[in-house]
């Protein structure tokens, strides 16, 4: 699979994730490892996207819980925190 291709896979399996911070877009290693065929393939392939650019990560707390989440960086950003 192409950069090109991996990008159309990943953006279509973005969701929303109800987080600590509110709602986020994007979708976690498990869901990529199946779109895109294994841990091997989803590591390297997101690996390579991320340098050039392409997917950004963010830590998310979700029940308790840290998780990375991955979006396609012309995906809508992360919702910023309220400051009062």
């Amino acid at each position: 699979m192409n950069p090109t291709e991996a990008i159309a896979v990943l953006r279509s399996i973005q969701a929303h994730h109800e987080t600590t911070r509110g709602i986020q877009i994007g979708f976690f290693m498990k869901d990529a490892t199946v779109a895109l065929g294994s841990f091997a393939q989803a590591s390297h392939m997101l690996t390579m996207l991320m340098v050039d650019g392409l997917i950004g990560s963010e830590p998310v707390l979700m029940n308790g819980e840290v998780h990375t989440i991955y979006r396609v960086a012309d995906a809508t950003p992360p919702t910023s925190p309220v400051m009062h």
